[in-house]
């Protein structure tokens, strides 16, 4: 069995979910990065079972911040975020003066919340045992993420309407010596807790 993990830079730079897999018995597979965006995470999920299979897998999400915007532009990729101070391509600094319009709350919640059902979705009609969890932000809540929201599985989500249980700020928060090991063995529980047919 494999633990593969998904998620951003503070993904990247945490032991948590290897600890994670070793509690669990599983062999890790970091499929974390360190620029990307929600739309990718979901989309290297996806990628990922296409690739290697549904069989032998635990999928361990961290989803980033909402307001990290994939650009693909003349054959070129890259994050765009409010506090873009690089860009690979020069003529995207035109980007700047759209900031209101790209990171608008309720349609970055929408799109957070539409890709957090959907995948929940796939990976259950596929049977395949995964968990997720905000990294440092939250889902937007408004009338019109209504919809994704409650088709959201609390037993597989952990609390994603609240900034303060991400990873980053739940970490904080705690102000524990080892943040990596207590941030797996919350996890740990959570996964223990949530769902008995699991076999952990």
């Amino acid at each position: 069995m494999k633990l593969v993990s998904f998620g951003d830079n503070l993904v990247k730079d945490s032991n948590a979910p290897k600890i994670l897999a070793y509690m669990l018995g599983y062999d890790f597979v970091d499929c974390s990065e360190i620029e990307t965006s929600n739309q990718k995470i979901y989309r290297d999920v996806i990628n990922y079972i296409c690739e290697n299979g549904t069989t032998n897998i635990f999928i361990l999400i961290g989803w980033t911040d909402g307001k990290r915007f994939e650009v693909h532009y003349d054959e070129e990729k890259f994050i765009f975020s409010p506090d873009q101070k690089e860009y690979a391509i020069d003529n995207l600094r035109v980007l700047d003066k759209h900031q209101h319009i790209i990171f608008n709350d309720i349609l970055i919640g929408q799109h957070r919340a539409s890709e957090a059902f959907t995948l929940q979705n796939t990976l259950e009609n596929l049977d395949i045992n995964y968990y997720m969890y905000n990294t440092q932000d939250s889902i937007y809540f408004s009338e019109k993420t209504l919809f994704y929201l409650k088709g959201l599985s609390g037993r597989h989500y952990h609390n994603p309407l609240n900034q303060s249980s991400s990873m980053k700020y739940f970490l904080l928060k705690e102000d524990v010596d080892n943040p990596d090991e207590y941030w797996a063995n919350f996890l740990y529980n959570k996964i223990n807790i949530k769902d008995k047919k699991w076999n952990i």
